[in-house]
């Protein structure tokens, strides 16, 4: 049986606070205090601060407080309270809020002080139909009962007319529960005469009642409309105030020392003075002073957010048109002398910014500055390579960094953007296009540094491989043209190093070096390529669509169509025709000769990764995600690439 198991209590710290020193007076000197506030409310508010004060002034021989200060009211002394109310009690019922028993809003105006009830709009009013009013209908019996009931004191709160002068009104559910009574005690000649008697006595009492909560009514209104009043002098007074400093109206009702004084003298309802400006002038001069510094630091931030959103545009428009190709990283693009001028003018509009950098002489400007950057970029590339203060008088000769085996990995991050996926390096274009990921802090937001060739290092098994494939291909590295010259030859390189006779394009030599610490090419001729394809010939750009997010490559995965090119194109106990080219050396740093890769004379047999697949028969078929499991438990590769695998349908046709 298990046991009941509870969850041990943790000990909750109330938030430490602050020494209350008010509490330490006397409580003569504390009255001496209170005795100069101008509303009971202030001495209500108090009360009800903390236990203590609540006790304290609430205590029989303290009231002497409140109806000082209740007598000296502001305005005008409050009416006395009747038999049925304390001192504080009155001052709850005057001072307190309310909801709006039709919307509950909270409202402080009472229709009726007597009934109790607060509306707080003309339509709520309208709306509202708790009220009774029986008016010349009202039978003679009634009135014995109609006697004892609170009435409101007014119809309406602009009307002139006050009780007695008006016809009563009572409460819905307190004039039924009269008449209910009435009509039980009926039924009993000695219970109606006690019935009568005590209606008598509450009558009486409810005719005092009433002549306080009139009076109160009056207080209000006339506390209201005073307040209106002083509120609008008050307004009137602050808009020739602004005028006369030459001050913004709105600016100066929003500085604290302004606000304060305005809500104070609103509600003591005093008129402001210009004696009270200049009290309070240097403290609303100082903040209108900080407000104005503030709005101009946000307008230059504002402009200089909208020139840097022009920057980008331009930027993304010169890459779609393809112009001043290869671009920098944008950051870098920032940094252009123009353009860091331009992004500077923050009181020109965007469309103002945008017509300036379509203009000639800024298109001229940006295209030297790039210039300027390129050859700055290119020299520090180069020296990366091992080509410090790199010159040539031939214009055949290609720049280290524009050479196929100029290939760069970032020291910071390591990645490389979707374009150059399939390398798993950079080229030049790549290098200077290329932001990092990864910041020392997770947790920061840093933004994208610009370019900075002390960032990258050479990928030497990438250059290393393309030196290899160079030489068995009979291109020289620093050969103009030598780009277009390798990409002639076609999908005749296979890597003697896998276990399979992987065939593959000249290029994807690169992506695919870094599967091998030590790594085999060769060079097939057509007739060979076919024989090891078979009726599969390569797709290029198949991996990369299955491997991106979205429902249809998902569905494209999920069908069994994908075969392993390794166990389909297993190696047999004849050796590659092709010539072979070991690459013996990965970590050494290629330079101009071609000594990194040498060739051997002979092809090295690898063991058989399984049983070969017979001509005829048809390869086992995978889902995409169970190849790429048996890629990496069979054959050890954990990044499938094209050459790896066979699509035995024509994906376009599946995805239309």
């Amino acid at each position: 049986m298990s046991r009941n198991r509870k969850k041990a209590k943790t000990t909750v710290q109330s938030p430490s606070s602050t020494a209350c020193h008010i509490k330490k007076l006397p409580i003569e000197l504390l009255a001496e205090i209170l005795l100069y506030s101008k509303s009971p409310k202030d001495i209500l508010a108090l009360a009800r601060c903390s236990k203590y004060f609540c006790k304290t002034l609430l205590h029989e021989s303290n009231q002497f407080i409140w109806r000082y200060v209740r007598k000296h009211c502001i305005l005008e002394p409050l009416p006395e309270p009747c038999a049925r109310f304390t001192e504080s009690s009155f001052a709850a019922l005057v001072f307190d809020d309310g909801p709006c028993e039709m919307c509950g809003k909270i409202v402080s105006v009472h229709k009726s002080f007597a009934v109790r009830l607060r509306i707080c709009s003309i339509d709520c009013e309208s709306r509202f139909d708790r009220l009774y009013s029986g008016g010349s209908r009202t039978k003679e019996t009634h009135k014995i009962f109609e006697i004892a009931l609170p009435v409101l004191e007014t119809p309406s709160l602009s009307s002139i007319h006050y009780w007695p002068d008006i016809p009563s009104t009572f409460r819905y559910h307190d004039w039924i529960s009269g008449l209910q009574d009435y009509l039980d005690a009926s039924q009993n000649p000695v219970q109606f005469e006690q019935f009568i008697n005590l209606n008598s006595r509450k009558g009486a009492e409810i005719k005092i009642y009433m002549q306080m909560c009139v009076a109160l009514q009056k207080w209000e209104r006339k506390y209201y409309e005073t307040r209106t009043s002083t509120k609008e002098a008050n307004l009137h007074f602050s808009k020739q105030l602004a005028a006369r400093e030459g001050l913004n109206f709105w600016d100066l009702m929003n500085t604290k020392p302004y606000t304060t004084l305005f809500r104070q003298k609103n509600f003591f309802l005093e008129t402001i003075q210009q004696s009270d400006f200049e009290v309070r002038k240097a403290d609303i001069n100082a903040e209108l002073v900080q407000l104005a510094e503030c709005r101009s630091q946000r307008a230059h931030e504002t402009g200089y957010s909208t020139c840097r959103q022009a920057v980008e545009k331009h930027y993304n428009r010169l890459r779609t048109l393809k112009k001043e190709l290869p671009l920098p990283c944008l950051p870098s693009f920032r940094e252009l002398p123009t353009i860091h001028q331009i992004q500077q003018s923050t009181s020109q509009s965007h469309k103002q910014l945008d017509t300036m950098l379509k203009s000639e002489p800024i298109s001229t400007l940006i295209h030297s500055e790039l210039a300027k950057f390129h050859a700055d970029a290119k020299n520090e590339l180069a020296e990366v390579l091992g080509f410090p203060n790199w010159k040539s008088p031939s214009v055949k000769k290609l720049h280290p960094v524009e050479r196929l085996s100029a290939r760069f990995q970032c020291r910071t991050c390591h990645r490389v953007e979707a374009k150059y996926r399939d390398f798993d390096s950079l080229d030049y274009a790549g290098a200077i296009m290329h932001l990092c990921s990864v910041t020392s802090d997770k947790s920061k937001s840093v933004p994208p540094k610009p370019f900075n060739a002390g960032r990258f290092e050479k990928d030497t098994k990438a250059m290393a491989a393309i030196f290899a494939l160079l030489q068995i291909c009979g291109i020289e590295d620093d050969e103009v043209g030598s780009h277009e010259l390798l990409s002639v030859i076609g999908p005749r390189i296979t890597c003697l190093s896998c276990d399979g006779r992987i065939v593959m394009e000249p290029l994807d030599v690169i992506g695919h070096s870094h599967r091998h610490e030590s790594m085999s090419l060769a060079l097939l001729t057509s007739e060979e390529v076919n024989e090891i394809l078979g009726p599969y010939p390569l797709s290029h750009g198949i991996a990369a669509r299955l491997t991106i997010k979205g429902k249809s490559s998902l569905a494209m995965r999920n069908m069994k169509i994908y075969a392993c090119r390794h166990c389909a194109q297993a190696k047999t106990s004849t050796s590659v025709t092709g010539t072979p080219l070991e690459i013996t050396d990965l970590t050494s740093s290629p330079n101009t000769n071609n000594d990194t890769a040498s060739s051997s004379s002979s092809t090295t047999n690898k063991p058989d990764a399984g049983p070969v697949v017979p001509k005829g028969r048809q390869p086992t078929l995978y889902i995409f995600d169970g190849l790429r499991s048996h890629l990496q438990e069979r054959h050890n590769v954990d990044l499938i690439r094209d050459e790896d695998f066979i699509c035995t349908k024509d994906l376009p046709q599946l995805t239309g």
